[in-house]
């Protein structure tokens, strides 16, 4: 991890950590003391298969907000909108945290409503049936434009912009998935209107992922770092 305080040159900077989550050397009762009281609640109800996963996140996600902050892990205070979306108290730097399988992404913006999404890539039966269900009449004929040899990336692609939009946006399962399209390469169009300035940025990650990062303005550059 770097040894400096880090910070996001303005608004349109965004910076992404890769948390890896196979991690077995880790000694648990140390990490759940950064937690705070909620975290640790979240922690106990997890299934057992699930806790190992959420506890690395968790602990590295405070971790890496120290150093924007100048906090100490366990001195980072959240606060929750209405949706429960997660923010930090009394800063102006923002976040999200994605995870799947063994991977965790964290993006960190400033003065920004932002939303990551991380994918690892599964097989799925029925690509055209979900996206049916879920995706936008134009999103669907995107994806069945796609060779089936690439429908797999294509469908996680989409899907990992739809998810990391509707974290940006914070409002949970109370806004459609239907309602916007996130086709294009940069710009979301929600409820038809394209002149709302969200942007999505598709990720370069490990193969095997798909993810997306997603604000309300434009992104000019993305920062990678990697957390050990």
């Amino acid at each position: 991890m770097v040894s400096s305080y880090l910070q996001l040159e303005d608004k349109h900077c965004i910076d992404i950590w890769s948390i890896a989550l196979n991690k077995t050397d880790i000694n648990e009762a140390e990490l759940l003391c950064i937690l705070d009281k909620a975290e640790q609640q979240r922690y106990q109800r997890l299934h057992i298969n699930h806790r190992h996963s959420f506890l690395l996140s968790h602990a590295a996600c405070r971790h890496i907000l120290s150093r924007y902050t100048h906090y100490s892990a366990s001195e980072i205070e959240y606060s929750l909108n209405e949706h429960g979306k997660p923010g930090l108290a009394n800063s102006p730097y923002t976040f999200n945290l994605s995870h799947s399988h063994d991977l965790a992404i964290i993006a960190i913006g400033t003065g920004t409503d932002i939303g990551v999404d991380v994918e690892y890539l599964k097989s799925k039966p029925g690509y055209m049936k979900l996206a049916k269900r879920f995706f936008s009449p134009e999103e669907y004929e995107y994806l069945s434009r796609q060779k089936d040899s690439q429908l797999q990336e294509h469908f996680f692609q989409l899907w990992t912009r739809k998810e990391a939009f509707i974290k940006a946006l914070g409002t949970g399962l109370s806004t459609p998935l239907k309602s916007f399209d996130s086709s294009h390469a940069e710009k979301i169009i929600f409820n038809g209107d394209n002149e709302l300035d969200w942007h999505q940025q598709d990720l370069t990650l490990d193969p095997a992922y798909k993810a997306c990062v997603v604000q309300n303005t434009k992104i000019k550059k993305i920062r990678y770092y990697v957390y050990a």
